[in-house]
């Protein structure tokens, strides 16, 4: 009897509809991805810009370690010389001897490490200093560039 009614009225099998597929996707979930990669990149570029930014720290404080050999007091100015350049503008600290030299370096730091040692500074520039007085002035160019560097915002003017 049951085929005599699939006779009487004809039916053809069903055909179902191909499942949804993922793609072409919605404009949300474009701009959902298009969001996150463009978040990525910034990240990423302000991470590579902030390493730039710190590596003349990095660098001179590795250089001012102790295993890295003997450094004179003379190199260590040198090198907050440098350093100093690269992070103020060259009219402000390319000028710079002496006094004003020793000021600015404790205006940045924000305490006197360079100014109540003028005369020791330089008599240790120019001549042979005791091995005591030569780590206390390399220290203090070490706890100068730990300090103040990077520079403040105000501080870079």
């Amino acid at each position: 009897m049951a085929k005599s009614i699939s006779n009487l009225l004809d039916l053809k099998p069903l055909h179902l509809p191909d499942a949804p597929s993922w793609w072409p996707l919605g404009w949300g979930w474009i701009s959902l991805i298009a969001s996150a990669v463009v978040v990525i990149l910034l990240i990423l570029w302000i991470i590579s810009k902030y390493r730039r930014w710190i590596a003349p720290k990095k660098t001179a404080l590795r250089l001012l370690q102790p295993q890295y050999g003997q450094i004179t007091p003379s190199d260590a100015m040198e090198l907050v010389r440098q350093t100093s350049l690269f992070y103020y503008p060259r009219q402000k600290v390319a000028h710079l001897t002496g006094r004003d030299w020793y000021n600015f370096l404790d205006q940045q730091l924000g305490q006197s490490l360079f100014v109540p040692n003028e005369t020791l500074w330089q008599q240790a520039l120019y001549q042979a200093s005791t091995p005591d007085e030569t780590q206390r002035l390399v220290n203090d160019c070490r706890a100068w560039v730990q300090g103040a560097l990077p520079p403040k915002r105000k501080n870079r003017r």
